[in-house]
């Protein structure tokens, strides 16, 4: 069997969420990856073992792993993976009960995501920060993330329409007036 397909075993045992048999696949799929010398999907299957600990509610090896993961794509120089392991130890914080800390790394990955122009990535970040301060009765807080992330829309549906009207946020990117005058960045 190759790296990918001990990998899709993997996933497969996850979405079964036969969560430990799948992180012990996601370790055989990684060694068998840097074998291979793709290092970039080593440190995908380091993240994803990582989220099969949190699943299964073993934190010290979720921490663990994402650190892992997070040493890894730093090292490739892959902000995209960065920012996802960054997410996930978001939310790994928030399943510990550490909200302040879920929100710190959850606004680091987006920092990161608007840097690489990734706007699913951005509005689903803001989208996970407003759940999180609505946990946390923020609800002013989760307005405006749920605001956010809406505005990373390019072609809103019409739910998002109207949840961009309801909250005040004006015209959808499509339909606001295009500047010429932009500043530079």
């Amino acid at each position: 069997m190759d790296a990918r397909q001990i990998k899709d075993e993997g996933l497969k045992l996850y979405r079964e969420a036969r969560y430990e048999e799948a992180a012990a696949k996601f370790v055989e799929a990684q060694q068998a990856f840097v074998a291979a010398g793709d290092l970039k999907e080593a440190a995908e299957c380091i993240n994803n073992r990582g989220v099969c600990w949190r699943q299964a509610a073993k934190f010290d090896e979720a921490t663990a792993a994402f650190e892992e993961a997070l040493t890894a794509f730093q090292g490739l120089n892959d902000a995209m993976g960065e920012g996802q392991v960054l997410g996930n130890l978001a939310a790994l914080a928030d399943s510990r009960g550490d909200g302040k800390q879920a929100l710190e790394l959850y606004q680091q990955a987006v920092v990161i995501f608007e840097k690489l122009d990734a706007q699913d990535y951005v509005k689903d970040t803001y989208t996970a920060i407003s759940k999180l301060q609505l946990k946390q009765r923020n609800f002013m807080g989760a307005i405006a993330s749920f605001d956010a992330g809406l505005e990373q829309l390019d072609k809103p549906n019409l739910v998002e329409r109207l949840a961009r009207k309801i909250l005040g946020g004006g015209l959808p990117k499509d339909d606001a007036p295009k500047s010429v005058d932009k500043p530079e960045e």
